[in-house]
């Protein structure tokens, strides 16, 4: 079995993953297509002292979501469109991560 450096095996933990749930919060409900995904984390973590190979950001963004998507409490969900993913808003994970802590707002995003 072939190792990227940015995946972490114990528990699926991605390098990407606060960017992969950033992008799929702003998609909403309706969610995004895999290549969407791929290309947006990879414009959000390419620097000009850190740059990464287009190719090899879709593979670990493509074997976070199949993994995460196959389990039900993961912040992550299939969609019915095939390559399509969104937020999973059942999970716990994705409940805390809409708590809005500002004073003038209520506790859930929509």
């Amino acid at each position: 079995m072939i190792f990227h450096t940015s995946l972490f095996y114990c528990g699926f933990i991605l390098r990407y993953e606060n960017e992969i749930l950033t992008i799929l919060r702003e998609a909403g409900q309706e969610g995004l297509p895999l290549r969407r995904i791929a290309l947006n984390v990879y414009n959000m973590s390419n620097t000009f002292f850190n740059p990464l190979e287009k190719q090899l950001v879709y593979e670990d963004v493509a074997e976070y979501l199949r993994k995460m998507s196959s389990y039900i409490d993961t912040p992550v969900k299939k969609m019915p469109k095939r390559g399509w993913y969104a937020l999973n808003y059942d999970s716990p994970t994705v409940q805390q991560l809409l708590i809005d802590f500002s004073e003038d707002s209520s506790f859930l995003l929509d």
